[in-house]
C-alpha cells in the first residue's frame, strides 16, 4: 500500500485532514459471506486475511496461486473483496476447497477489508496466526513454502512482516503482515482495527494507517522481524516494492508489485520487471 516514491502526502504525522466515518459504521448490515463458511476458520490455527479488490468479477492467476500458495501451507485463507460487481467472484484458475470470500463495500483500502475480516469472524484475532495481506502484488511465481513457514513458526517476534521501508521514517509494509500469538485480540490493536476511518485517498490511508500500525507497534514495545529490509537491497529511502524489486524477487519472495505494470511513471521498470521475470521463472507477467 506504500505511496509511489517522490508523491508529496496531504496527511502529516498519520493524521488526514478530511477523515470520514469508521469503516465499521458505515459497513454495518452491508457485509455478506459469499462463499464458505465462517465456522470453517474456527478450527484453524493460521489464518490469512487477503483484502482484494477488482473492477470486474474475474480473478487473475496471481490470487489463485498466492491463496493455494497460502492453502499448502496450513493457512485457512478468508477474502475480502470489495469489487464493484455485485456479481459473485470467479476463479478461473481454481480456489481452495477452505477458502472463505466476503463481499463489503469499496470503503476504507486495504485497512477497511481486514478490519472486516478480524470483526467479522469471531475468534479471529485470537488465532495463533493471522496474516494480514492483499492482492497488489503478482505471483508468487516460485513455491513460498519457506516464506510462509518463517512467517508462523513459533517461537519469534510478535509481528513479521515481508517488507520494512524508511520511507516516510522506518515501518512495515502492509500488504504482508504476520501478527503472531494472538496479539491482535489486545486492546491495543482491537483499538487500531476498530477505530479505522474512511480516509480520502491512498495516501492518507499509508500515513493515517500503514505508518500508524508501525508507530503503535513501536509505542507499545511489541516485537518485530523482517524478512528484508529496504536499505539492504538498494531501496534507500523510496518505496522497496518500487525501487528494489529485483532484490524482493532475490530475497525468495518472488512476488512483483502490480503498480510497476500499470503506472504510466513506470514504463521502464515495467519493460526491465517482465524481461527480468521471463528469463528467470520463464512467464509472461501480463498472463498474471
Amino acid at each position: 500500500m506504500s505511496p509511489l516514491p517522490g508523491r508529496l502526502l496531504r496527511a502529516q504525522h498519520g493524521q488526514a485532514s478530511h477523515e470520514g466515518p469508521r469503516v465499521v459504521d458505515v459497513t454495518r448490515g452491508r457485509i455478506h459471506v459469499e462463499r464458505g463458511e465462517r465456522s470453517t476458520v474456527d478450527a484453524a490455527e493460521r489464518v490469512a486475511i487477503v483484502a482484494q479488490y477488482s473492477a470486474t468479477p474475474v480473478q487473475p492467476l496471481s490470487l489463485s496461486r498466492y491463496l493455494a500458495a497460502l492453502d499448502a501451507s496450513g493457512y485457512v485463507t478468508v477474502v475480502v473483496s470489495t469489487c464493484e460487481r455485485r456479481e459473485p467472484l470467479e476463479f478461473p484458475h481454481g480456489i481452495p476447497e477452505r477458502t472463505v470470500v466476503i463481499r463489503r463495500p469499496n470503503l476504507g483500502y486495504d485497512f477497511g477489508s481486514w478490519t472486516t475480516g478480524l470483526g467479522w469472524i469471531p475468534g479471529v484475532r485470537s488465532k495463533p496466526v493471522v496474516l494480514l495481506t492483499n492482492d497488489s502484488m503478482l505471483g508468487p511465481f516460485a513455491p513460498i513454502d519457506t516464506l510462509l513457514e518463517w512467517a508462523a513458526e513459533p517461537p519469534g517476534p510478535d509481528i513479521r512482516c515481508l517488507t520494512t521501508s524508511y520511507q516516510f521514517g522506518r515501518h512495515m509494509q502492509s500488504y504482508f503482515l504476520s501478527f503472531r500469538g494472538g496479539i491482535l485480540a489486545e486492546r491495543a490493536w482491537v483499538r487500531f482495527f476498530d477505530g479505522i476511518r474512511v480516509q480520502p485517498t491512498k495516501e492518507d490511508v499509508v500515513m493515517a494507517y500503514e505508518l500508524g500500525l508501525s508507530r503503535l507497534a513501536f509505542s507499545e514495545a511489541y516485537s518485530i522481524d523482517e524478512w528484508v529490509t529496504g536499505t539492504d537491497i538498494g531501496a534507500g529511502y523510496e518505496n522497496p516494492t518500487i525501487r528494489a524489486w529485483q532484490g524482493i524477487i532475490a530475497s525468495g519472495a518472488p512476488f512483483l508489485k502490480r503498480t510497476i505494470l500499470t503506472h504510466p511513471d513506470l514504463a521502464a521498470e515495467a519493460a526491465a520487471s517482465a524481461e527480468h521475470l521471463q528469463r528467470l521463472y520463464n512467464i509472461d507477467i501480463h498472463q498474471w
